[in-house]
C-alpha cells in the first residue's frame, strides 16, 4: 500500500510540474514578463474614416495603400462598414476611399497583391463570411488616374475559392492571378476546441497553398499562424506565428510550390501581418501583450501596446531587427500591421477606427 501511494504522489508531482511549465510557457508567450518601452523617431498623422484596419498593401507602381477593414467592436454586428479601401500613400491626408465591387457578405482580414508581367494588378482577400465557409475573394482591379492627379481603383470579382482545407483563413499570399498561399491560425471547427489550441500553445495552425485548381497543405504544425509575405525574387515565404513569437522562412518549390523551411528567427511579440519593403526589408506588426490585446476587444478604453519591427535579411533569412514604433496604444491600440513605402510607414489595427501614417527620421 505504502508502494503504491508512493508511485501516485510521484506522479502527481510529475503532472504538478508539468502544469506549472506549461503555465509559465503560456503566461511568457502572452508577454506577462515582457516590458513594453515606448518610442518612435518621427511624426504620424491620424487618418479617421475606417475601422479594424487589420491589413495594408502596398501598391507601389501606382503609389496606393489596399486596405482590409472589418469592424470588430461589439454593437456592429451588421459590418457595415467592412470592407476594402485605398489610400494614396503620397497624400495620406486625402483620407481613405471605400471600392466598390465587393459581394454583399463581405468582412475581410488578410489580404495581398499580385502584378502580372501584363501589368495587371489581381487582390485577394481572406472573407470571413457571417454565413457560410470562409473563402479568399480574388478580384480584378483597375485604377485610373486622373489629369487633376486623383487616383481611383475599381474592383471586378473573378473568384471565390472555398475549401474543406480552408478552416480558419488569416491572411493570403497572391503568388499568381488564381494561386496563393493562406494561412488557418487554427484548425479546431469548436469555440472550446480553438479555445484549448490557443490556451494549451498546440501547434496545428498550417499553411495551405491553393495552385489554381485545388488546395494542398504546404506546411503544418504551427502556433498560431498569421501574416504571410514573399520575398522579392518570390523563392520565399515568410510566415509569422503568434504564439510561436517567430517568423518562419519556407524555400519554395517552383514548380508544385511545396514549402520547405528555412530558418526560424525569434521576436519578443506575439506577431500579426508582416509585409516587405522595396528594399526587401521586412516590416513586422507584434502585440508584446496579448492578454491586454484580448481585453482591448471588449474594452476599447484599455488599449492594446502596439510594436511594429523592421527586420533585415541575410540570403534571404531574417538576420536583426529594430523596434520603429512602440506605443502603449493611446495613439493606436493593437497594431496588426505595419507598411513601408513612399517614406511612410502606414499602421493598421484589428479594433481602433484610423490608422497611422508615419513619417520615420
Amino acid at each position: 500500500m505504502r508502494h503504491a501511494w508512493r508511485i501516485a504522489a510521484i506522479a502527481g508531482s510529475v503532472v504538478a510540474v508539468g502544469a506549472l511549465a506549461l503555465v509559465i510557457r503560456t503566461l511568457n508567450t502572452a508577454g506577462v514578463f515582457t516590458s513594453v518601452t515606448p518610442g518612435f523617431s518621427g511624426a504620424c498623422q491620424t487618418i479617421h474614416g475606417i475601422a479594424g484596419a487589420e491589413d495594408i498593401a502596398a501598391d507601389r507602381r501606382d503609389g496606393l495603400a489596399f486596405i482590409s477593414a472589418t469592424d470588430r467592436r461589439p454593437g456592429h454586428p451588421d459590418g457595415g462598414r467592412d470592407g476594402l479601401y485605398i489610400l494614396q500613400i503620397a497624400h495620406p491626408d486625402l483620407g481613405v476611399t471605400r471600392l466598390t465591387g465587393t459581394p454583399k457578405d463581405f468582412h475581410p482580414r488578410g489580404i495581398g497583391l499580385y502584378r502580372g508581367r501584363d501589368g495587371a494588378l489581381t487582390l485577394m482577400a481572406v472573407n470571413r463570411r457571417h454565413r457560410g465557409k470562409p473563402s479568399i475573394d480574388i478580384f480584378a482591379v483597375t485604377v485610373t488616374k486622373a489629369r487633376d492627379g486623383g487616383i481611383s481603383a475599381k474592383l471586378t470579382e473573378r473568384a471565390s475559392i472555398a475549401s474543406s482545407e480552408i478552416v480558419s483563413p488569416n491572411d493570403v499570399a497572391a503568388v499568381g492571378p488564381d494561386r496563393f498561399y493562406v494561412t488557418n491560425d487554427h484548425m479546431s471547427r469548436t469555440h472550446f476546441g480553438t479555445i484549448l489550441e490557443t490556451y494549451l500553445l498546440l501547434p496545428r495552425a498550417n499553411i495551405v497553398y491553393y495552385n489554381g485548381n485545388f488546395p494542398v497543405v504546404a506546411a503544418g504544425r504551427l502556433r498560431y499562424a498569421n501574416g504571410l509575405a514573399l520575398s522579392a525574387d518570390g523563392t520565399k515565404l515568410y510566415a509569422t506565428e503568434t504564439l510561436g513569437r517567430e517568423i518562419d522562412t519556407y524555400d519554395i518549390q517552383p514548380i508544385t510550390g511545396k514549402l520547405s523551411l528555412a530558418g526560424r528567427y525569434s521576436l519578443p511579440a506575439g506577431l500579426d501581418n508582416i509585409t516587405r519593403d522595396a528594399e526587401g526589408q521586412l516590416w513586422v506588426a507584434g502585440h508584446p501583450k496579448l492578454f491586454a490585446f484580448a481585453n482591448y476587444a471588449r474594452h476599447p478604453n484599455a488599449p492594446s501596446p502596439s510594436e511594429i519591427f523592421r527586420v533585415t535579411t541575410l540570403n534571404g533569412l531574417p538576420s536583426d531587427f529594430t523596434p520603429v514604433y512602440v506605443g502603449l496604444g493611446e495613439r493606436i491600440g493593437a497594431a496588426s500591421v505595419g507598411v513601408y513605402a513612399g517614406g511612410q510607414l502606414l499602421i493598421g489595427s484589428v479594433f481602433d477606427d484610423k490608422i497611422l501614417a508615419c513619417t520615420p527620421r
